[in-house]
């Protein structure tokens, strides 16, 4: 399992080298891409040390207690300034973090979880309150990412189908919405417009670029953990959304852009991966 572990230091290599030399091509400021660097290789090294200990069962209450907490932190959000009047962000210091970037995936993880022992309002009223936040973010890539892939577990949830489409059309209804009042920010090339940058290299490093958004998604969706497939899809469904939203509005493109926080979210997902894989 040694070798294993180095997946999320490996994995994301692909599309964060393309995204680099992009960046380098167009003369990108270093302190910009370097960032990207420092945070995959730091981010897969903590991630490989973390996976190489024993793993801990997790206690029921614990769930409830994270959701709480990542609760917190995107209400907190809505205490920063903005940008605009877009609020996705909290700033540490210097560093700016989009708090749903770095934490729907472990929200994800974590109802996900509380559906195994809590019944089926509690997990929607949770959801909905978090799709609601993401509304007045606003951000329509990471509500749609979030409410499809947790839809798709709620759907699996063995319960009378007519009250599990009702929630759905709910999200539907909020999806709509959210895409009909994007927000006016101005989009960054380093950022939204990277897969233009990439372009400019030539036709062949765009194929490949998309083949490295392609691999990160190909552990969840071809090779689910058998304890876990309908998470592992969830996940992958949530990050193919985030990918694809970025070609129809401003939105990062993760791990190929410049940013932090599609790191963190990304890691969590695939160091969950591999511990279910083992």
């Amino acid at each position: 399992m040694l070798n294993f572990n180095l997946l999320p230091l490996v994995i994301t290599m692909p599309a964060m080298l393309i995204g680099v030399l992009a960046m380098i091509n167009s003369q990108v400021s270093p302190s910009i891409y370097g960032q990207n660097l420092l945070i995959a290789f730091v981010g897969g090294i903590i991630s490989f040390l973390v996976l190489c200990r024993d793993q801990k069962p997790t206690k029921k209450k614990t769930n409830i207690i994270v959701i709480i907490c990542i609760l917190i932190l995107f209400l907190l959000t809505f205490l920063d300034k903005g940008l605009h009047g877009v609020h996705r962000w909290i700033a540490i210091g210097p560093l700016r973090f989009n708090i749903a970037l770095v934490l729907v995936p472990l929200l994800i993880i974590q109802l996900s979880s509380l559906m195994k022992s809590k019944p089926f309002w509690l997990n929607f009223g949770f959801a909905s309150f978090f799709t609601v936040l993401l509304l007045f973010q606003p951000d329509a890539s990471q509500l749609t990412a979030f409410t499809i892939g947790i839809s798709f577990l709620l759907l699996n949830i063995k319960k009378n189908k007519s009250v599990q489409i009702l929630p759905f059309i709910v999200f539907i209804l909020l999806i709509i919405y959210s895409w009909s009042h994007l927000d006016q920010l101005a989009p960054v090339s380093y950022v939204e417009d990277i897969l233009s940058l990439v372009k400019e290299m030539g036709v062949g490093w765009l194929i490949l670029a998309v083949i490295s958004l392609f691999i990160l998604l190909m552990p969840f969706f071809l090779f689910p953990p058998n304890s876990a497939k309908p998470l592992s899809f969830s996940l992958g469904i949530y990050f193919s959304i985030s990918i694809l939203s970025s070609f129809f509005g401003n939105f990062p493109v993760p791990i190929m852009g410049y940013g932090t926080s599609p790191f963190i979210g990304y890691l969590i997902a695939i160091c969950w991966y591999v511990y279910n894989k083992k």
